[in-house]
C-alpha cells in the first residue's frame, strides 16, 4: 500500500521541524571562556584556576590556557542563547 503525497509531505514537514529544533539546542553546547578577573600571575595549576572560578566568579569550571606567551586562567560556563 502506497502512502499518499499528503502523508509523505506531512512526515517531511515534521522531520524538518524536529531537525530545526535540535539544531537550535546546539547553542547551549558552546562554552564561553573569559579570562579570570581575580586570578593573578601565571596560571600553573588547573585545580587552583577552577577553584578560583567556581568560588569567586560563579563559573562552572576553570582551566589554564596559553594566551600568547603566558598561561592565563580562563573560567568557563555554557554561553547563554542570544534572544
Amino acid at each position: 500500500m502506497k502512502l499518499s503525497n499528503r502523508v509523505l509531505s506531512a512526515l517531511l514537514l515534521i522531520s524538518s521541524i524536529l531537525l530545526a529544533a535540535t539544531t537550535e539546542m546546539g547553542f547551549a553546547d558552546k562554552i564561553c571562556k573569559p579570562q579570570s578577573q581575580h586570578f593573578t600571575g601565571v596560571c600553573l595549576s588547573n585545580f587552583s584556576c577552577a577553584i578560583n572560578c567556581q568560588l569567586f566568579e560563579e563559573f562552572e569550571n576553570g582551566q589554564c590556557e596559553f594566551d600568547g606567551v603566558f598561561r592565563r586562567c580562563l573560567c568557563s560556563k555554557p554561553c547563554s542563547i542570544p534572544s
